[in-house]
């Protein structure tokens, strides 16, 4: 009966000892886990530079490649406009006897690229003058001279500039003349006529 008791201790201690799972030990002998971290890297997007109030963009080098115009400062006192660009090695353009206005692109058959349009304001405020320029070798020249439309005369859909279609070599244009007018209240009116030029620069 006693080696029976003793050989049932045995086998409950040593069911014990297997059955219970040693805790893991923290304290390890031996080259520490090495953790590597992946790093993660991006490229920067870079900004194109912040055009100014009012510019526009255009390919005016014929080149494909989008530079921006914009009306750098005018002077009312000198009624002047000078007129910028995002490429330093072009002209600053002077506009004499404006007082400032807006720019615009135009394309027009048979030139390799944008032209600039630049709509005046001028001392008398009833007018819009226009004028239109081609950048050739770093340089602003007019494709054709200034012309002025009356207020009056302006619609919606009104083109000022055009290719001739019966002339590829000039432009139509538009453009206001007084006309001494009995059945108007001021004696007077402006009537809109039209004209084709020569291209001094394409």
């Amino acid at each position: 009966m006693i080696l029976k008791s003793s050989l049932i201790l045995s086998i409950s201690a040593l069911c014990l000892s297997c059955g219970t799972p040693n805790k893991k030990n923290t304290n390890v002998i031996g080259p520490k886990e090495t953790i590597t971290d992946t790093l993660t890297t991006s490229t920067p997007n870079i900004l194109k530079p912040a055009a100014p109030e009012g510019a526009v963009f255009g390919n005016f080098n014929g080149d494909n490649n989008q530079l921006f115009s914009h009306i750098a400062n005018f002077n009312s006192h000198q009624e002047k406009t000078e007129i910028g660009f995002q490429d330093k090695d072009i002209k600053k353009l002077i506009v004499p006897k404006t007082l400032g206005g807006s720019l615009s692109l135009i394309e027009l058959e048979g030139f390799d690229r944008d032209l600039l349009l630049f709509t005046a304001k001028l001392k008398d405020p009833n007018f819009n003058k226009y004028f239109l320029f081609v950048q050739r070798d770093g340089e602003w020249k007019p494709v054709i001279n200034g012309f002025a439309i009356h207020k009056t005369n302006l619609t919606d859909t009104l083109i000022p500039i055009k290719i001739d279609p019966n002339n590829l070599r000039n432009i139509s244009r538009h453009y206001s003349v007084f006309n001494l007018d009995d059945s108007n209240e001021n004696g007077y009116s402006w009537l809109l006529q039209s004209e084709s030029v020569p291209i001094k620069n394409w």
